[in-house]
């Protein structure tokens, strides 16, 4: 990436928290060579990271590019938004880590949110309290490309607003745990995205998965 082939050499900031690297990043136009190498390092330290979350967050709607693309948006998104992180004065470095991880999460799901709304398809939610969610796949999949296929298709059927909802849902789904539910803030980014109500999403829900199985029922009788 461009930000890290300019980053100023010379400058050693390996030591320095993931907090620090926010704060000089933020003061990119005092000291751009700073900020820049500020941002190698937080890039170098986290790209792992973030890219198999960008993956998890876009599969069957973005290839290995595409993910990539996400990760490469995220991290300028950072760089350009380091000011609005708060450590909240946490000093365990693992803690920080995590706290800095989280942030990175959010932006990466509001970019993908933004960029879902202009497409046909998108991904997974639980969304309420008492809800545990859909199944993984509305039929038993044998694992064979027909079955997958009927799954693409039944879900092609749906409005854009159901595709979203349902594969909003589908990414934060994990196979036999159950009562699963959508963090707070993705349920809320997802209904302002929709220009809807979190109560609305989970009608939006419900009548996508009757569809789903209504149409995959016409197709195999």
């Amino acid at each position: 990436m461009e930000l890290v082939q300019a980053a100023g050499v010379g400058v050693d900031l390996r030591h320095e928290s993931d907090e620090d690297l926010l704060i000089y990043m933020s003061m990119r136009e005092d000291d751009p060579a700073v900020a820049r190498a500020a941002w190698a390092e937080f890039f170098q330290r986290h790209r792992e990271y973030l890219y198999r979350l960008c993956r998890k967050l876009s599969k069957r709607v973005l290839d290995d590019a595409g993910a990539k693309d996400l990760v490469q948006d995220t991290f300028i998104r950072a760089y350009h938004r380091a000011g609005t992180f708060n450590g909240e004065g946490i000093e365990d470095p693992d803690r920080l880590r995590r706290r800095t991880r989280a942030w990175l999460g959010r932006i990466a799901h509001r970019i993908f949110l933004d960029m879902l709304r202009g497409r046909d398809g998108l991904r997974e939610v639980p969304l309420e309290e008492n809800d545990p969610g859909p199944e993984p796949e509305p039929i038993q999949s044998s694992g064979t490309s027909t079955s997958r296929q009927l799954l693409n298709e039944a879900i092609d059927s749906l409005s854009e607003r159901e595709q979203i909802v349902l594969r909003t849902t589908y990414q934060y789904y994990e196979p036999g745990k159950k009562n699963q539910h959508l963090p707070h803030d993705v349920v809320e980014d997802l209904a302002k995205t929709l220009q809807t109500t979190p109560e609305n999403l989970r009608q939006i829900k419900r009548r996508a998965l009757r569809k789903l199985d209504q149409y995959i029922k016409s197709k195999t009788g």
